[in-house]
C-alpha cells in the first residue's frame, strides 16, 4: 500500500461530513414543503461520499465488492428523492401518491437488488477488481448494459426534477426565482464527473470523482437555504394559490391554449357546461361555446342550468409567458340571471310610474288648480292648495327620480376634461330664470378642470344649487360656488348657502346608506349627490350650521394630457 496521503478517500469523507452537517442544520425544517425530501436527497449524498470514502481505503476485493451496495443504494434513490422534493415543492404534491411514481420507487428498488446479487448474475458489470490509483483501493469492472440503463434512469429523474425547478424560474417570477434557479442548476456539478466515469472517459482506471464535487452542488443549496428563505418562499403555495383561486372563484373558469383548445377548466364549468373532466380536455371552445369570441366585448351567454335558465356575462383575458407572447386565454363566465332580472323589473316600473304618474299627476294639477279658481268657500280653496302643492311636489319628487336615473346611466363613461367653471355658469343662467330674487355666485378659475362625465357633473352641481335655493326661506336667497382647494391630483369645489341647514338625519341616512320607516329621507337630492360623486370617483362631506350649509365636493383633477 502506497504511503502517499489518499486524497481521494480523505476528500470524499470531507465530501460526505458536509453533507452530514447540512442534513443536521436542515433537520428542524422537516415539517416543511419539500423539505423531508429535500434532507433525504443531502443524506444519500453523504451516503454515497462516505462509503465511497471508506471503500477507498479497502483493499481486501470481497470486502471491497461490497461497499458497492450503499453506494449504489445512494446513486439509485437520490434521483428518487429529488424527484420528490421537486414535485412537492413546485406545488405538484398529488402526484407523489400517483401509480407513476410508486413505479419508479419499484424500479429503483430492482436496479439496487440487481448490483446487491451482481456476484451471481454479472448484469450490471463483470470483470470487477481493484487497481489501485494514488494509494487508494479504485476499482475497475466492464460496465454491462443493465449498467447504463440503471445510470439512465437516475438521470432522467435528476432531469425531470431540474425541469420542474425551471419551470418555476420561468413561471413564477422573482418572488422565486433566486433559490429554484440555484437548486435547478445545482446538480450539473456532480453530473459531469458521474457522466465522464460512466462512459470511461479519463485515466486508467477511470476515477468516479462524483463524491468530490458535492461541495460544490451543496454550495448552491445552502446560498438557496440561508440567502432566499427556501422553505419559506415555497412555490408549492403559489401553485396552490392559482388552482385554488380558479377552483373557488364560485363561477364558471375555462383556459385555453394559443389553438382555442381547452386545457384546463374548474368544477363550476364542469356543472355550467357539461364539461367531462377525461374528454373536454384538448376539445376546441367553440364546441362547448360556440357564441364566445375571445376577442369580444360586452358577451352573455345563456345556459339551462339545474332546470333553471341563467345568463352570464362573459370575460376573456391573454394569456402571456414571461415574454410577453399570447400563450392561451382564460374565460370567466359570471351568472348576471339576478342582476338583469332586477334591471329588467326596475326599468319596468320605472317607466310606468315615470310615465303614468307624470301624465296623471298633471291631469290631477290641473284639475285641482280649476277646482281651487271655481270655488268660493276659503276652507275648501284651502284643501285644494294643499292638493295642489303636494301633487307638485310628487311631479318634483318624479324629475329628481329621472335626474338620478341619468347618473346611474352615465356611471361607467368615459371621462373627459370639464370646465367646473362652465358648468356653474350654465348652471347660474338656468336656474336664475326660476329663482329671480335669488343670488348665484361663481368664484373658480377658468382654467381648471376635472375628469368627468360632463353630463354628471352638470346634474351633481345643479342638484346642489337648486336644493339650496329650493329649501332656502329667505326673500333673496343666495348660493356661492367656490373652488377652495387644489392640488395635482384633486380640486375641491365648495357650494355654500345661507338656508336653515340640513337636518341630522337626511345626513344620518347618508351615512348608514340605507333608508327606514324610521329614518326616512324627505328627498332623492342627496342621494342623486352622494351617487354622483361616487361614479365620478370623487368624495363629498357636508358641514351644516345655523348660518346654512357648506358642500365640499372633491373631484379627480384633468391633468395636462387630458385638458380640453
Amino acid at each position: 500500500m502506497s504511503s502517499a496521503v489518499p486524497w481521494l478517500a480523505v476528500g470524499s469523507l470531507l465530501s460526505g461530513a458536509i453533507s452530514v452537517g447540512f442534513v443536521r442544520y436542515l433537520w428542524p425544517y422537516r415539517g416543511k414543503l419539500g423539505s423531508r425530501f429535500f434532507i433525504a436527497t443531502i443524506a444519500c449524498e453523504a451516503l454515497w461520499s462516505l462509503s465511497y470514502g471508506a471503500a477507498l481505503l479497502v483493499f481486501d476485493p470481497a470486502l471491497r465488492r461490497l461497499f458497492e451496495l450503499p453506494i449504489w443504494f445512494a446513486i439509485n434513490f437520490i434521483g428518487v428523492f429529488f424527484l420528490a422534493f421537486a414535485l412537492e415543492y413546485t406545488g405538484r404534491g398529488r402526484l407523489l401518491r400517483s401509480k407513476l411514481m410508486g413505479g419508479v420507487v419499484l424500479l429503483q428498488t430492482a436496479h439496487t437488488l440487481v448490483v446487491a446479487t451482481n456476484p451471481l448474475h454479472h448484469v450490471a458489470w463483470s470483470n470487477y477488481h481493484i487497481e489501485p490509483v494514488y494509494g487508494v483501493a479504485t476499482v475497475a469492472y466492464t460496465h454491462q448494459p443493465w449498467l447504463f440503463v440503471n445510470a439512465a434512469g437516475f438521470i432522467l429523474m435528476i432531469a425531470a426534477a431540474s425541469f420542474l425547478l425551471v419551470d418555476t424560474v420561468i413561471s413564477y417570477g422573482p418572488l422565486y426565482r433566486t433559490q429554484a434557479a440555484a437548486i435547478a442548476v445545482s446538480p450539473i456539478f456532480p453530473g459531469l464527473p458521474f457522466l465522464l466515469w460512466l462512459v470511461q472517459v479519463g485515466g486508467s482506471p477511470p476515477l468516479n470523482l462524483t463524491p468530490l464535487v458535492f461541495p460544490v452542488h451543496l454550495a448552491f443549496d445552502m446560498y438557496a437555504f440561508f440567502s432566499r428563505d427556501m422553505f419559506e418562499l415555497v412555490p408549492a403555495s403559489r401553485r396552490v394559490a392559482d388552482r385554488a383561486a380558479i377552483e373557488n372563484l364560485g363561477s364558471p373558469v375555462v383556459i385555453v391554449d394559443d389553438g382555442g383548445r381547452i386545457i384546463e377548466f374548474n368544477g363550476e364549468a364542469r356543472r355550467v357546461l357539461g364539461l367531462d373532466s377525461g374528454s373536454a380536455l384538448g376539445r376546441p371552445l367553440d364546441d362547448v361555446l360556440p357564441e364566445v369570441d375571445l376577442r369580444g366585448d360586452d358577451q352573455t351567454v345563456t345556459r339551462v342550468v339545474d332546470g333553471r335558465r341563467r345568463v352570464y356575462a362573459v370575460t376573456t383575458a391573454s394569456l402571456n409567458d414571461s415574454s410577453g407572447a399570447a400563450v392561451g386565454d382564460t374565460v370567466v363566465l359570471q351568472d348576471i340571471t339576478a342582476e338583469r332580472r332586477r334591471e329588467q323589473r326596475l326599468s319596468v316600473l320605472n317607466r310606468v310610474l315615470r310615465h303614468n304618474l307624470r301624465n296623471d299627476l298633471n291631469v290631477v294639477s290641473g284639475n285641482v288648480q280649476l277646482a281651487a279658481d271655481r270655488v268660493d268657500d276659503e276652507e275648501t280653496r284651502r284643501f285644494l292648495e294643499t292638493a295642489e302643492s303636494k301633487t307638485a311636489d310628487l311631479m318634483a319628487l318624479g324629475e329628481k327620480a329621472r335626474r338620478i336615473e341619468q347618473v346611474v346611466a352615465a356611471d361607467g363613461e368615459p371621462p373627459t376634461a370639464v370646465s367646473i367653471r362652465e358648468t356653474a355658469e350654465r348652471i347660474r343662467d338656468d336656474l336664475s330664470e326660476q329663482y329671480p330674487a335669488a343670488s348665484i355666485d361663481v368664484d373658480v378659475p377658468e382654467d381648471r378642470e376635472v375628469l368627468a362625465d360632463s353630463e354628471l357633473l352638470d346634474q351633481l352641481f345643479r342638484n346642489l344649487v337648486e336644493n339650496a335655493l329650493e329649501h332656502n326661506p329667505a326673500d333673496r336667497p343666495s348660493v356661492q360656488v367656490e373652488l377652495v382647494a387644489d392640488d395635482e391630483s384633486t380640486l375641491t369645489v365648495a357650494v355654500r348657502d345661507d338656508g336653515a341647514g340640513i337636518p341630522e338625519h337626511e345626513l344620518a341616512v347618508l351615512d348608514t346608506e340605507t333608508e327606514s320607516a324610521l329614518e326616512h329621507g324627505s328627498g332623492l337630492g342627496l342621494w342623486l349627490v352622494k351617487w354622483g360623486v361616487t361614479s365620478l370617483g370623487g368624495s363629498v362631506r357636508f358641514e351644516p350650521s345655523g348660518e346654512g350649509t357648506t358642500v365640499y365636493v372633491e373631484l379627480p383633477a384633468a391633468d395636462d394630457d387630458q385638458e380640453a
